[in-house]
Formats: structure tokens, C-alpha cells, sequence
């Protein structure tokens, strides 16, 4: 039954998930999409995770990594292992990020944070995932997709979020964010889609277990990416799909020159000189 107004009001329609998920994003600015991942593909998911950090800690150094803040902090799996790609790629996720941010959008970064118990993090200082932009806009620049693959809670350090903070250029105060904030719980295997611009940050493992997640940023083409996917898998280029090639930003990469530009336009039109 649709609820009954008076007045003159336009209202949204939201006769489907996928709308109604962006609703929530756009109004509150995160939703919680579970059943993402099984319980058997995020075994895979938590060692494959752990053996990669363990990999970029021992090229740089555990001292070096503690005083850059990067500690626990697994960078662009998808350039060690591209089974990281069916992640980036997930049907429930790009439905609702193409409905928030259009055709044309790509993967900014891709992360994973491990939270080990006790000990904390560099991500649990407050803040937006594009970190130095205060500007807000009529429509979303940038959607997070965070997959929980252990499990989000108080005592693992689920996700801190201050609602509605995404439609403020200058953040509230201190005594306003610890009024306001909430700790997202959600099941491992789910995922958490919020707007970059929501202030928001990790909350501390007071549980026995480590707590892993990966965290995507899709953005609007003309923020520049974390990472040169397309540079850095240029050879694997003809393997990928269209699909895969536009969201790893193969398409939105800065032409050379004048004649690049025109070449890539002729290119792209199916017109050969």
C-alpha cells in the first residue's frame, strides 16, 4: 500500500531493490546489501587477502610500513592476483553504482584492511573516501562498495558512519559525530555501499578474530584513479572484457598528445586512416 500525502509533493519512485538501495544511499548515505559472497568463497577470499599483505610487508618492511600508516593495509590486489576482478565486478554492487553514478563510471581503488584484535588502526580516524574534497555535489562524484568478509559488528570493529554527512560540506562538530554516529553491523559475506562524501571510519577489533574487508572506490571518469590499473595490466588488456576494460579505466586514460586524442576518437568510432 503506498503511503498517502497532501500537499504538492513529488515523490521518488522505488518499485525495485536496485532503486530503492540508491534511495538509501543518496537520502542516508549507505545501504547494506547482504549475501554477496558464500561462507566457502570467503575462506578463499580471507587467505588469499592475507597472503597478499603478507607479500607487500616483507617487499618494504613491517618498520618502513609503520611509518607511512600503512600497517594492515592491503593495497590493489587485483595487480597480484586478478580473481580480485570478480570482486570489483559484482552484479549486486554495479547495478546500484550505475544507477547512482551512470555508464561511465570506474574503479578508483581497490583495498583490503585487515583489523587484528587489540590493535588499532589507521583507518579509525574519521574520515571521507575522497579525503582532501569538501565540495558537494547535486549528484554523487564517487560510491564505496566495503565487502565484509569477516564479520561487521561492535566487538570486530564494524564501520563507524555519521548519517547525512554527505550533504554537509564542512563536518559537524565533535559533540554532534558522537551524538550521531553508528556502528554498521552486517554479516560477513555482505556488503556495504555508502557515498564517499559520508564521514565515517573503522571501529576497534575488540573481539579475538581478525576482521577483513575490501573496499572499493567507483568514481566519475574525471577523478583521477589511486592506482594506473590500465598501465599496470596493459598485457592482460586483450583478455579482459569490455566491461572489465571500461571499469578498470582503459577507456579514461589521458591521451599523449593532440594526435592520440584524435587517433583514440577515430578508434572508437570504428574509422580507419
Amino acid at each position: 500500500m503506498r503511503e498517502k500525502f497532501y500537499g504538492r509533493l513529488e515523490q521518488t519512485r522505488a518499485d525495485d531493490d536496485v532503486t530503492r538501495r540508491a534511495e538509501e544511499i543518496a537520502l542516508r548515505g549507505f545501504t547494506v546489501i547482504c549475501d554477496c559472497l558464500t561462507s566457502s568463497e570467503l575462506a578463499v577470499w580471507r587467505k588469499k587477502i592475507d597472503e597478499i599483505y603478507e607479500q607487500q610487508e616483507k617487499e618494504l618492511g613491517h618498520d618502513t610500513l609503520a611509518l607511512i600508516h600503512e600497517l594492515d593495509v592491503c593495497r590493489a590486489p587485483i595487480l597480484y592476483d586478478m580473481d580480485f576482478i570478480g570482486l570489483a565486478t559484482h552484479p549486486k554492487i554495479l547495478a546500484i553504482v550505475q544507477q547512482l553514478l551512470g555508464d561511465g563510471y570506474i574503479l578508483n581503488l581497490q583495498n583490503a584492511t585487515i583489523l587484528r584484535p587489540g590493535i588499532e588502526h589507521h583507518q579509525t580516524s574519521w574520515h571521507r573516501d575522497l579525503p582532501y574534497q569538501s565540495c558537494i555535489a547535486s549528484q554523487p562524484l564517487a560510491i564505496n562498495a566495503l565487502l565484509a568478509i569477516d564479520e561487521f559488528s561492535p566487538e570486530t570493529g564494524g564501520t563507524q558512519m555519521v548519517p547525512f554527512t554527505h550533504k554537509a560540506q564542512v563536518l559537524p562538530s565533535d559533540s554532534y559525530i558522537k551524538e550521531n554516529r553508528i556502528t554498521v553491523s552486517a554479516p560477513a559475506g555482505s556488503a556495504i555501499l555508502f557515498d564517499s562524501m559520508l564521514l565515517h571510519r573503522a571501529g576497534f577489533n575488540q573481539s579475538s578474530v581478525v576482521r577483513r574487508s575490501v573496499n572499493h572506490l567507483y568514481t566519475i571518469p574525471i577523478l583521477k584513479q589511486q592506482y594506473d590499473f590500465a598501465r599496470s595490466l596493459a598485457s592482460r588488456g586483450p583478455m579482459l572484457s569490455p566491461e572489465v576494460i571500461q571499469i578498470l579505466g582503459f577507456t579514461s586514460q589521458v591521451p599523449l598528445d593532440d594526435k592520440a586524442w584524435r587517433l583514440e576518437r577515430l578508434a572508437r568510432l570504428g574509422i580507419k586512416v
